[in-house]
């Protein structure tokens, strides 16, 4: 059985959703000892940021203002990195079928990172929009979902499809 799982691996299709089909965790893709985390902290700072140490590799304060509460945060601590859209969701959707360096790609795509409150983050967990919503900036939140689906070919069910449709017309009036 191992054989038969490592070689679905190999091809880049597991049978069950598994975090690490997505690789060992955040992606360091320039070499600079800064992964897509400090990647995306310092992109997304509205101030400098300070980091731990000379190394420059890990962030440890800075300004950020949460897309999902508008709440300014200072400590990195306080926050987690969203996957705007869920690993797991995408993989349900379609990121099964990809190879393993797109998966990672995807995984580590700024454009599908925010900064956000850890409690929101884990509160939202592998859930879509038409599951779970932020407390405010939902527009913007839907718009960038379906925006990162499209650019991945990802395929919403029909009840999403349509949802979604719904919800960003909502928003347009």
């Amino acid at each position: 059985m191992a054989s038969v799982q490592q070689g679905e691996q190999q091809q880049g299709r597991l049978r069950s959703y598994e975090r690490s089909a997505f690789g060992r965790g955040w992606d360091d893709a320039d070499g600079d000892c800064q992964d897509s985390r400090a990647e995306a902290l310092v992109a997304q700072s509205t101030a400098n940021v300070r980091f731990a140490d000379e190394s420059r590799c890990r962030v440890v304060s800075g300004r950020w203002i949460s897309p999902f509460t508008g709440k300014v945060i200072q400590n990195s601590s306080e926050i987690d990195i969203d996957h705007v859209v869920p690993l797991k969701w995408a993989w349900t959707r379609g990121a099964k079928n990809w190879a393993q360096a797109k998966r990672e790609r995807f995984a580590n795509d700024m454009a599908n990172l925010w900064p956000v409150e850890l409690s929101l983050n884990r509160s939202k967990g592998a859930q879509g929009p038409d599951e779970w919503l932020p407390p405010s900036g939902q527009c913007g939140y839907v718009a960038r979902f379906v925006r990162i689906v499209k650019q991945y070919d990802l395929k919403p069910t029909k009840p999403e499809i349509r949802w979604l449709k719904a919800f960003l017309e909502g928003c347009r009036s």
